[in-house]
């Protein structure tokens, strides 16, 4: 399963969520229209191109941006509680985040990015958010639990951010956020997203390695993911009523040496797991 994600700009625009075992995208879908995503302004800018480190300053145009996001937030509130005489489609797509029907997926690395989405939220009563990336989370950790808010927490297989940092801090994330009382999951969007979709499991079992039990690095992509995205009801855990999404391994599924999936089902239908290269395998053996 999935969460197809908009990206660009401030607001990015709205997710939905799929399963991947479908012949088109009504077939796939699961929950449409889950959530709107916004990736909020950085407090610091990083000069130098490419390779080359540069200096890090601050975001002059900090303070503008967050009047500017402030200002369109008003402008939705309004938009939705009023009879508008003519239709606004980007605000008609905002009146979900304050009805509470929908999630508002905050994209966010630092501490202050992160403390100023959470008051935004609360000043327009947002009653659901996200942070996704979250790499200060921890430092936030008191204000999260305090409102209620999750965290997806991006590649975990990453270098820290700052030269002042522990070695170990992204492999730790995790730890020390569920310990705050942090509902955590684990997402993979960044570069070559697709191909390292076959890793998440491994991201989970590094998490493992650096301070969780097997139970709850498994939780980070499945229970504590579908709680995030607001899908639990019927799917993420295995139990009577819930959609039989699941996998069988016949080792340890978040060891990359011992991952070997025999069975996996999507919402009870059994996948053929016969690929171009099992059937290579099989030719020349």
């Amino acid at each position: 399963m999935a969460q197809i994600t908009p990206r660009g700009g401030t607001i990015s625009g709205v997710s939905s969520i799929v399963q991947l075992d479908a012949w088109n995208w009504k077939d796939a879908l699961i929950k449409e229209n889950d959530g709107i995503h916004m990736n909020f302004p950085p407090t610091m800018k990083r000069s130098g191109w490419w390779a080359e480190p540069g200096a890090i300053e601050a975001n002059k145009d900090y303070v503008k941006k967050i009047g500017e996001i402030t200002m369109f937030f008003e402008n939705s509130r309004a938009y939705s509680a009023a009879v508008p005489s003519e239709q606004n489609l980007v605000f008609d797509a905002m009146k979900g985040i304050f009805a509470g029907n929908q999630t508002l997926f905050i994209h966010a690395q630092e501490e202050k990015q992160i403390i100023d989405a959470v008051q935004l939220a609360k000043q327009f009563g947002i009653k659901k958010m996200v942070i996704v990336g979250g790499y200060d989370a921890y430092k936030t950790a008191d204000l999260l639990k305090e409102n209620a808010i999750g965290v997806l927490l991006r590649n975990v297989h990453d270098m820290p951010n700052r030269e002042d940092e522990d070695v170990d801090l992204p492999y730790k994330m995790a730890r020390i956020l569920l310990s705050k009382g942090i509902v955590v999951g684990l997402e993979n969007s960044g570069g070559m997203e697709r191909m390292q979709t076959r890793n998440l499991p491994f991201l989970a079992g590094t998490c493992a390695a650096y301070g969780i039990d097997k139970e709850q690095a498994l939780q980070l992509i499945t229970s504590n993911t579908a709680k995030i995205l607001g899908i639990d009801d019927f799917c993420g855990t295995l139990e009577q009523g819930k959609d039989a999404t699941l996998f069988i391994s016949e080792g340890d599924a978040l060891d990359m040496r011992t991952n070997q999936l025999t069975e996996i089902f999507i919402q009870g239908r059994k996948l053929n797991l016969e690929t171009h290269q099992t059937k290579l395998n099989a030719k020349y053996k």
